[in-house]
Parts: C-alpha cells; sequence; structure tokens
C-alpha cells in the first residue's frame, strides 16, 4: 500500500490517502473505488464509485503543491509520501533541535558520500553526506555555518537509525 497525508493549500486540516493494490484507496479511513486512464500528458479520466471525473494535474511554481482541475474547479493540494515526512522530519528533527551540535541518522542506512572531513568551515546549506535509505539518496545538509569538529562514520558503512555522525562546532 502506498500512504500520502493530503490537504487543500492553506487549509490546515489534513486528510490521509492510502492505495490498495485492487483499485480501492482509503480517504480519511472511509473505502472508496477507482479506476483512471490518462487522456493526455497530465489530464486523466478518474472514476470513483461510478462517478466520472476530469483531473488535470500541474506542478506549481513555488514546487510545494500541485495544482488539480478537477470539472474546471481549480484545488491547490499538497500531497506527502511517508518518505517525503520522514526526510522532512530528518531536516528538522528532534536531534537537531535538542543539541544543534550533533547530527544524528535519521534512519537505518549507508554513507553513500561524505563531503567534509574534520576541521572543515561549511556554511549553511552545504551537503555534509549523502545517506542511501530505502535506496533513496537524502542529502544531509549544514542547518547554520559550523566547522566539523568530529566525523564518526565512514563512507560506504552502514549506520543505524539515531547514530552520531558528526559533531559541529
Amino acid at each position: 500500500m502506498n500512504k500520502y497525508t493530503t490537504n487543500i493549500y492553506e487549509n490546515t486540516k489534513k486528510s490521509e490517502l492510502e492505495f490498495s493494490d485492487l483499485n480501492k484507496f482509503l480517504f480519511n479511513k472511509k473505502e472508496y473505488e477507482y479506476d483512471y486512464k490518462y487522456i493526455g500528458e497530465n489530464t486523466m479520466m478518474l472514476r470513483i464509485n461510478n462517478k466520472n471525473f476530469i483531473l488535470t494535474i500541474s506542478e506549481s511554481d513555488e514546487k510545494d503543491f500541485y495544482e488539480i482541475n478537477i470539472d474546471s474547479k481549480l484545488y491547490k493540494i499538497v500531497c506527502k509520501s511517508e518518505l517525503d515526512i520522514l526526510i522532512e522530519k530528518m531536516s528538522t528533527g528532534k536531534s537537531e533541535s535538542k543539541d544543534k551540535k550533533e547530527i544524528y541518522s535519521p534512519m537505518p542506512g549507508i554513507i553513500k558520500k561524505m563531503n567534509v572531513k574534520e576541521s572543515q568551515k561549511v556554511s549553511k546549506g552545504d551537503v555534509l553526506l549523502v545517506l542511501e535509505a530505502m535506496k533513496m539518496e537524502n542529502e544531509i545538509k549544514a542547518k547554520k555555518d559550523c566547522v566539523i569538529k568530529k566525523i564518526n562514520v565512514e563512507e560506504l558503512k552502514s549506520v543505524e537509525k539515531n547514530e552520531l555522525l558528526l559533531i559541529l562546532e
């Protein structure tokens, strides 16, 4: 199953959307049947519980949400997968909010690339290392200008969730 958290742009109410393999989905724990057929590059005919909709999807210029036109009514929708939410937590996780001088692994994985060395000065936004998890490469970036005090991991070695990766000054 694929699970997503969605909400209509500028609305604080979030909804859960979960797809199964059998042309069914749960929306806020209510089951619906669906079928679809693409009739253009970003346009599809969507059938939900025997009701048809024409749907056009486009990415917003801001890249934070999608614009979805359903039967000539425009919605701005934010849609995040479980992985997107995990990565978001990783970048603003509890480890950094409590102690900004230590960076912990947000998930188990392999250090694909180490971009820094001890005593190196880094700027806010610099990619410190790349962590590969679930066949996805996740960039761990500096949240502020700092100096790398200690590196506790090696390139191409595996790490566990919450393992200390770097200490910053």
